[in-house]
């Protein structure tokens, strides 16, 4: 399968990336194979198909974070995010180019890119005040997944409870439950006195 990615014919790679990403990772040889597809016109099945790679797809960063940036295609920017949030702490260094795309005008780019800025986790802890300025964003998708990723990222988010605590009453079930979550996250982390 990781042969094809490399074929000639764009059709054959593109249904190979996709394959590769509905059967789960195929090896790490398919890893830089999927990478080189990053900077062509298939870069969206080849995202889907290193999202199933987590932290072994690291070795794509630099070129799935150039795909944050893609000025045609929205579903490319969030696909993009979500890799980044597969790969998880290793993506530390794409913690700056997330909280841009949190600036994104597609809601799903802004949910995908606070919720990868989460699964980072404390490494990404500069990034908090980013995430609490997400806390208001008028789509509830974004708003929980910011405040989700506040509650990942632990006591380094204790700066971001007084922000959090309106939550508490947003019109959307699921930012309430997310912000209840987040908020015993963070105090179960404090140290005791």
């Amino acid at each position: 399968m990781a042969a094809a990615l490399k074929d000639a014919n764009p059709h054959v790679r593109a249904v190979a990336a996709t394959a590769l990403a509905a059967l789960g990772p195929a090896g790490p040889e398919a890893i830089p194979a999927l990478q080189e597809l990053l900077a062509t016109p298939d870069c969206l099945p080849a995202l889907r198909a290193l999202a199933q790679y987590g932290p072994d797809a690291a070795p794509a960063i630099d070129k799935i974070v150039l795909l944050l940036k893609h000025k045609d295609d929205s579903e490319i920017r969030w696909n993009a995010a979500r890799t980044l949030a597969k790969i998880g702490p290793a993506a530390k260094e794409a913690a700056p180019m997330l909280v841009e795309a949190m600036k994104d005008p597609e809601p799903l780019v802004r949910e995908h890119a606070a919720e990868a800025l989460g699964c980072i986790g404390p490494e990404a802890k500069e990034t908090i005040p980013d995430l609490v300025n997400e806390l208001k964003d008028p789509d509830a998708r974004v708003r929980r997944d910011a405040v989700r990723s506040l509650g990942q990222m632990g006591p380094a988010a204790k700066s971001a409870v007084e922000s959090i605590r309106p939550l508490l009453q947003d019109k959307e079930e699921r930012v309430r439950k997310a912000a209840r979550t987040s908020l015993q996250q963070i105090e179960q982390s404090q140290p005791r006195p």
